[in-house]
């Protein structure tokens, strides 16, 4: 499984996730300015699985039905904060699916986004 940080999303996450033994890319700066429709149908072209982001609008503008790509979606871009729930970061990413997005929480707890509102696994 691969999966990309989005343009918000601190680039020390990408190592926090490495060290748990998962690949993370940062998000390449080629990609820049993409609006979220491209870069999601962007992500599934170049062999990614998954999008990792902390933006919270994301699953509300954009339909990811049909896409072969999941989304995470982080409670807040504060590294610290992020750090202390790395392993919950890296359960969700175990448990990505295809159309299966996955929210997470301040406290780590891990929901899945199902037709606008999120439900606690």
């Amino acid at each position: 499984m691969k999966a990309l940080l989005d343009e918000g999303v601190p680039k020390t996450v990408a190592l926090l996730l490495r060290e748990l033994g998962l690949e993370a890319a940062k998000f390449p700066n080629a990609w820049k300015g993409l609006r979220n429709g491209d870069l999601l149908r962007r992500l599934g072209e170049n062999g990614y699985d998954c999008l990792i982001t902390c933006d919270k609008n994301l699953l509300q503008q954009q339909n990811t039905t049909g896409l072969e790509i999941s989304v995470i979606v982080l409670p807040t871009q504060d590294i610290v904060k992020l750090s202390a729930i790395a392993e919950s970061i890296a359960a969700a990413f175990v448990e990505v699916r295809p159309n299966l997005p996955l929210l997470i929480d301040q406290d780590g707890g891990i929901r899945r986004f199902s037709a606008g509102k999120a439900q606690k696994n």
